[in-house]
C-alpha cells in the first residue's frame, strides 16, 4: 500500500485523495495482494471503499487477489479498476489481406481479451465491482461507479 486516505467530510475527502496521489510515481512491481488483504482487514474494522487500480492480468488476479477477495468483500466495498490496452484490440482485428502471422497475432490478442473477460467475471462473482475501460473513459467510469454505489446506499 503506497497511499492511504482516511475518511473525512465530503469537502475534505477529494482534496485529501488528490494530495495523496499527487506524489505517486508509477513503478513496475508485483502487488502483494495477500499483504494488502491482511493490512486492510487488520487496520480497517469499519466498512470502507477499497479501490484497486491494477492491470487485469490473469495470473496476479487469480493467484494473488482472488484468494483474499471474498474476505475483503465481506467487510469492505471493493472496486477493481483496470485500463484496457487499445493495442490488443487493434491486434485482434484481422487486416483485409491477412497473412499467417496476422492470424497468429489476432488469435493471441483474442486469447488475451478472452482471459481478461474471464478474470473480470471471476472477480465480479467473488464480490468486487470491476471497472474495465479504455483510457479515454476510464476516470469517468470509475467516478460513475463510485457515484452509483453512493446513490444506491452500497457504501
Amino acid at each position: 500500500m503506497r497511499v492511504r486516505v482516511e475518511s473525512g467530510g465530503h469537502r475534505v475527502q477529494l482534496p485529501r485523495l488528490i494530495d495523496a496521489m499527487a506524489s505517486l510515481e508509477p513503478a513496475l512491481v508485483e502487488t502483494d495482494f495477500s499483504l494488502l488483504g491482511r493490512e486492510l482487514l487488520r487496520r480497517d474494522r469499519k466498512r470502507a471503499l477499497v479501490v484497486i487500480f491494477t492491470a487485469l492480468d490473469t495470473a496476479p488476479m487469480i493467484e494473488g487477489l482472488l484468494p483474499v477477495l471474498p474476505r475483503l468483500a465481506a467487510r469492505h466495498k471493493v472496486i477493481v479498476a483496470g485500463v484496457r490496452d487499445p493495442a490488443v484490440a487493434r491486434m485482434a482485428a484481422l487486416p483485409e489481406r491477412s497473412t499467417a502471422a496476422d492470424v497468429h497475432t489476432a488469435a493471441a490478442a483474442e486469447r488475451v481479451l478472452f482471459e481478461r473477460d474471464r478474470v473480470r467475471d471471476v472477480l465480479d462473482r467473488s464480490g468486487a465491482t470491476v471497472v474495465d475501460a479504455d483510457a479515454d473513459t476510464f476516470a469517468g467510469r470509475v467516478a460513475d461507479v463510485y457515484l452509483l454505489l453512493k446513490a444506491t446506499g452500497r457504501l
